[in-house]
């Protein structure tokens, strides 16, 4: 979670880094200022349908940018009004001065609205033109001290060191030059080249410091010490180490080394940089006023730059193939869109969970409640009491209090369960909608605790009591728990099955402020869903990849539930016989030489032949995809099949009836599979993609002759089965015994191995 902090560069800046200097003119003399602006070409601007039709992305339009409006031209008004209200030159200059002084540096956007705001109370009609004047000075003080104290929030003040250029102010406390105004030129544009520069000499920079400290030491001492100079220039810059608590407390020096290479890579500094970046250029925005009532949930710059990461990924994905080991090739956003990453199989797994969620619970006899637990107000821009900080630090602060809440209940033995819906405010302040199931008995303690912790800050300020939490319990009579939690879910998620509705937090459509608010969970890296007491999905997901295979009872149970969409049934299946993940362990899998893992199946205990029960591994995931760009033909015949899916697409919207609705063309493999891959039947809804061994353990074995397909064969071989005679062992349906402590065998077609119980059985000491 990363929280802004200050370094001592910058506690030691000058409060008043954005104060213009009056020069009065001497005495007798007339001071003759004559602005030099440069000629600015009048720009024909697009209409609202052509800017929208630049800019559409699977229905989300980028917001419409204000039309015949430029900074500079902006700025040139403000002093053409300033001429008009100014009583003599010396007010003139000092006005002028401290305008430009203030709004000069300033992003074009952020330009734009302080000074339209600036130009509104010069122009009031009626009253004393000095009074307006004061009043548009004060207001931009005040906004732009605001600013200050948010930019100085984030490193980008400290790039002097790294760039030629430097700002006219001086820092008066230390006699050096500061580069604010170059500051503000670096985060203008996500991917600009003087960030990419910025990222380079920083990795230079730690590479010199981490040569020079390990130049004094030797041993482990060197590395530790050289970990502690990268450090220091990662806190400097307000950046995170890499795997801090492991090199500091446990001092592991094999974690200091990839450190260090992370520290030392030029790309790794790029994301951190940018990932600041994003957060940076979204606070200015809100402590501009840029996010409310004209751009709910987030500013309309940062929900453009995530309409075009959105484009451009999706234009990566299509122009993508994957390519199995058994030789089948599909588009990558086919197989993308398979999943949860497709909007509308998320929202169903989301809907799913939690209906199995109140089953379960209605089965144990809990109550349920809808919570709404919301920040204190200074933790809202449009507060006066307002700390400066972002949706990070207001996400961090719930999510503290939410612990706290936990662990009391914990402490207590009292068990909850139940979903929490992270959402914003129309300032982009997140708040929680949670959905608690409880046993009736402690229904009452968890209000008190709910209670305590929510006021636990300001609790007696003002509104407090209205606004801070709110406990509704679930009336059967009026509808299900899932009746209630549905909405915020779907207006979170692309407004399914909310077309035609409002969200009335931003006053849009339910679709637009799905889009917002998806953009804003994007730009400030928040979870939007988590459920809490429940089993893990990422077991569910696996088990479903196991279609129309019988798998041992002991698995069988929880594999037709999870087929079959039934989480109370998965949830009794795993209570019963609990199934965990199995990773495969890559050691130096990376760039840095860190160790990766990826899922390769399940394990879980299993009564094996003879009736003994023993660990069973479960392989979903046995076959290994590569990537690669799409050669001509396959553009040109995806172009082709997306267009069919189009028409057919504009078809369907107007049929109501499911069942009348035409079925969605499909990817045609182009190449034959390869020799040896197995034919067994697709999984529902997969028609001509996946191969079996992605989606179920078809048999493994031929049925004519005692012999392996060819990915078998490979799989065996990366577990150091290679010996003829042991294959054909296997092939005969005897076990046959590896180095690696595992035994291999064929059962119903299917080749099984399980691991001896000599090292592995505290894994499941928690069973």
């Amino acid at each position: 979670m990363y929280s802004p902090t200050l370094s001592p560069q910058t506690e030691a800046l000058p409060s008043a880094v954005f104060s213009g200097f009056v020069k009065a003119p001497p005495q007798g003399r007339e001071c003759v200022f004559t602005a030099n602006y440069q000629h600015i070409e009048k720009v024909e601007p697009k209409t609202f349908e052509q800017y929208q039709q630049l800019n559409f992305l699977d229905g989300y339009r980028t917001a419409v940018l204000p039309a015949h409006r430029n900074a500079r031209q902006s700025l040139k008004e403000v002093n053409e009004l300033l001429e008009q209200v100014s009583p003599n030159h010396t007010v003139l200059n000092s006005n002028r001065s401290f305008a430009n002084t203030r709004l000069s540096h300033l992003p074009n956007n952020i330009r734009l609205k302080i000074t339209e705001e600036y130009q509104r109370r010069l122009s009031l009609a009626g009253g004393n033109p000095s009074n307006r004047v004061r009043s548009a000075n004060i207001y931009l003080r005040n906004t732009t001290d605001v600013i200050n104290k948010v930019w100085l929030k984030y490193p980008f003040h400290n790039v002097g060191s790294f760039l030629s250029t430097t700002s006219k102010h001086v820092n008066e406390s230390n006699g050096k030059r500061t580069t604010h105004y170059g500051g503000f030129d670096l985060i203008k544009y996500r991917k600009s080249k003087r960030l990419k520069d910025v990222a380079n000499r920083l990795a230079l920079a730690v590479l010199d410091e981490v040569k020079d400290s390990a130049s004094h030491y030797s041993g482990d001492v060197a590395f530790l010490k050289a970990y502690d100079a990268a450090a220091a220039v990662c806190l400097h810059w307000q950046v995170n180490p890499p795997d801090y608590a492991d090199v500091k407390r446990n001092q592991i020096i094999e974690a200091a080394e990839c450190a260090i290479l992370r520290m030392t890579s030029p790309k790794w500094w790029l994301n951190q940089l940018r990932s600041l970046r994003d957060l940076c250029c979204e606070h200015l925005n809100v402590a501009a006023g840029l996010v409310g009532e004209e751009s709910p949930y987030l500013s309309r710059e940062s929900f453009n730059e995530w309409c075009e990461q959105q484009k451009s990924g999706r234009e990566w994905l299509e122009n993508t193939m994957i390519e199995s080991e058994a030789g089948v090739i599909l588009p990558l956003i086919d197989a993308a869109m398979a999943g949860t990453a497709n909007p509308s199989n998320r929202f169903v797994e989301l809907i799913v969970r939690a209906r199995g969620l109140e089953e379960v619970a209605e089965e144990q006899g809990k109550v349920g409640f809808m919570v709404t637990l919301t920040a204190p107000s200074k933790y809202h821009f449009n507060s006066d009491k307002w700390n400066c900080e972002n949706a990070q630090f207001t996400q961090a602060y719930l999510s503290g209090q939410w612990r706290k809440i936990r662990s009391a209940l914990s402490y207590r033995k009292i068990k909850v369960q139940g979903l929490r819906v992270s959402e914003p405010h129309k300032d982009g302040t997140p708040h929680w909608h949670m959905l608690i199931f409880v046993h009736p008995e402690h229904s009452d303690v968890l209000k008190a605790l709910l209670e305590k912790y929510a006021f636990e800050v300001d609790g007696d300020e003002e509104g407090a009591a209205e606004h801070r939490l709110e406990i509704e319990p679930i009336d059967k009579t009026k509808g299900s728990a899932v009746g209630y939690i549905v909405k915020y879910l779907s207006k979170n998620i692309k407004g399914e099955h909310m077309q035609g509705e409002l969200d009335f937090e931003s006053g849009l459509s339910a679709n637009d402020g799905a889009a917002n608010a998806a953009a804003w969970a994007s730009r400030y890296r928040l979870r939007q869903f988590q459920f809490f007491g429940s089993s893990s999905v990422q077991v569910w997901r696996e088990l479903r990849r196991l279609k129309e295979c019988p798998q041992p009872a002991e698995i069988e149970h929880a594999r037709a539930a999870a087929e079959s969409s039934n989480w109370k049934a998965f949830e009794q299946a795993l209570t019963v016989n609990p199934i965990k993940l199995e990773y495969e362990e890559t050691e130096c899998g990376n760039e840095f030489g860190e160790m990766t893992k990826r899922v390769l199946g399940l394990c879980a205990l299993a009564t094996v032949d003879g009736g003994e029960t023993k660990v069973r591994s479960l392989i979903t995931r046995g076959e290994k995809w590569t990537l690669r760009t799409m050669d001509e033909n396959e553009k040109a015949n995806y172009k082709k099949l997306k267009e069919e899916r189009a028409a057919i697409f504009r078809t369907n919207s107007s049929i109501e009836n499911k069942e009348d609705k035409l079925p969605m063309p499909k990817w045609k493999q182009q190449k034959a599979v390869a020799v040896g891959s197995c034919s067994c039947p697709k999984s529902r809804g997969s028609g001509d993609t996946w191969t079996c061994g992605n989606n179920c353990t078809e048999s493994i074995l031929s049925a004519e002759q005692p012999s392996f397909s060819a990915e078998s064969l490979r799989y065996l071989a990366s577990h150091g089965v290679v010996d003829p005679y042991s294959l054909e062992q296997l092939a005969k349906g005897l076990r046959v015994f590896t180095d690696s402590g595992r035994i291999w065998w064929v059962s119903n077609g299917q080749l099984q191995f399980e691991r001896l119980f000599d090292h592995e059985e505290n894994e499941f000491d928690c069973f």
